[in-house]
């Protein structure tokens, strides 16, 4: 099972530690008091991987996930992405989709070489989460994603 909560932010505030803050807040209402680590490349995790958790933040939004298998989540406001980028990174026809996607693999691998590999959307893998339609939110697993859920948490800052 895979919970994601969707929180509006203040985007004009420093957003950094937001993530974690809103994941170990998440965490202790499920009743799990560990807190979290992070690898040196900033990826969260719980050392005693009972859950797995992500986090991605643009804009007005914050979502975060929680889970029992591995994942990866991105959220991206959608905006105006350099021509040369966009060549160099060799992004398909729905760039922003597939920037997300590659985002999401990221988080969920720890390789900042996804950036660089083009994924086809598998929706056994890997879902779309409606924000807003200004916005491009995907979450990725390693494993089929068979439940998930989606509530709103309110106004987060």
């Amino acid at each position: 099972m895979i919970t994601c909560t969707i929180f509006k932010i203040n985007e004009e505030i420093n957003h950094s530690g937001l993530g974690r803050a809103a994941l170990n807040r998440l965490l202790k209402k499920m009743g799990i008091e560990e807190k979290l680590a992070v690898t040196p490349q900033g990826k969260p995790y719980l050392p005693s991987n009972i859950k797995y958790v992500t986090s991605s933040h643009s804009g007005k939004y914050l979502i975060c996930a929680i889970g029992d298998q591995p994942i990866g989540i991105d959220i991206e406001k959608i905006r105006e992405l350099h021509p040369g980028l966009v060549a160099r990174l060799k992004l398909s026809e729905n760039p922003f989709e597939q920037w997300t996607l590659r985002e999401a693999m990221i988080k969920l691998s720890g390789d900042p070489q996804a950036m660089f590999e083009e994924v086809a959307f598998d929706p056994a893998y890997m879902q779309r989460i409606d924000v807003d339609p200004g916005y491009v939110c995907v979450i990725v697993s390693n494993r089929k994603i068979e439940q998930m859920t989606v509530e709103k948490g309110g106004f987060y800052e």
